[in-house]
């Protein structure tokens, strides 16, 4: 494996059985790859509770050709007619499989005329093509497709958040022994606890963390002048991909740590005439903080709106 390669790719289960699930969920899922039938659905949930990860295990253990797309970056009417309609029109040529899947990463990210297109062509593919969407928000796929494809939501109970959290502790534990990485129990029960169940998340932190060779997650919370410098450049060349991803990479759940150390640097990067106008954004956003369901979206809303409106130097 890659040395820089991400935890959560280099992690990431290729199984059904390796996935941290409940057994109600899982189960499902398993019996899917024992019949060898796999059925379109809507994954919805939060961010990082393995719903990408199942979508990709299920063609993998089925042997499927797959077609994966991010449909916040692309998911445009052009898309759908094209790559979309391509790859769902050609025959197979992985394994002995006929059927095809194309999974919609994000699909909450699909614009209305993207999704419009989508109905019929699940219907014109039906022989060969299965599709699943996956989304932080369900309420923001129609509802002609959540009848076509039917939604299982990635919810927990808190006598199954109990066991998974044993199960994922398991888990991060034997990839820190694999990596000869010490650490603090105490300490990584804490790191797991605060970003539960955003299992992405929390294994990108450890891998952060333990550079060195030892997970120190003390005195890493701040951001240091060239993580800001990086961000800042996302925001004036408006590069909204390269700003998401920094957004994954650097930010413990804690959307405040970027508002501060934007807050402080002002007059370093940003014109006079708009300092007025981010420090409106950034007391509006620390006050959505503690009601909004994903703070990592809530992040990203933010910084869009710098992105949109500041002037910078």
């Amino acid at each position: 494996m890659s040395a820089t390669k991400l935890w959560s790719e280099e992690y990431r289960p290729h199984r059904i059985e390796d996935c941290v699930l409940p057994d109600r969920l899982k189960t499902p899922f398993q019996e899917m790859v024992k019949q060898r039938q796999l059925t379109n659905m809507v994954l919805s949930g939060g961010a990082g509770t393995g719903k990408t990860t199942v979508a990709r295990a299920l063609c993998e253990e089925l042997g499927l050709d797959y077609l994966l797309i991010n449909a916040t970056e692309n998911g445009n009417i052009d898309t759908i007619r094209t790559d979309v309609r391509r790859f769902a029109s050609t025959v197979s040529l992985v394994g002995d499989n006929d059927v095809k899947c194309v999974i919609l990463d994000e699909a909450d990210g699909l614009t209305a005329s993207a999704q419009g297109a989508l109905r019929g062509m699940i219907e014109e593919f039906a022989g060969n093509c299965r599709f699943i969407f996956t989304a932080n928000f369900s309420n923001k796929i129609i509802d002609p497709l959540k009848s076509r494809c039917p939604l299982i939501e990635f919810n927990f109970t808190k006598e199954e958040k109990k066991v998974l959290i044993i199960q994922f502790d398991k888990r991060i534990k034997q990839i820190l022994a694999d990596k000869n990485i010490t650490y603090d129990k105490i300490e990584l029960a804490q790191l797991v606890m605060k970003n539960f169940p955003d299992f992405r998340k929390t294994l990108n932190l450890l891998h952060k963390f333990s550079l060195s060779g030892e997970l120190s997650v003390s005195g890493s919370t701040g951001l240091d002048d060239d993580q800001l410098k990086t961000l800042i450049g996302f925001l004036k060349e408006k590069k909204f991909s390269d700003m998401r991803k920094w957004v994954v990479e650097n930010l413990d759940n804690d959307g405040a740590m970027v508002r501060r150390a934007i807050y402080d640097k002002a007059l370093d990067y940003i014109q006079t005439a708009s300092i007025p106008q981010l420090i409106l954004y950034i007391s509006q956003y620390d006050e959505r903080e503690s009601r909004v369901m994903d703070k990592e979206i809530n992040t990203v809303a933010f910084l869009t709106e710098l992105m949109a409106d500041i002037q910078w130097k």
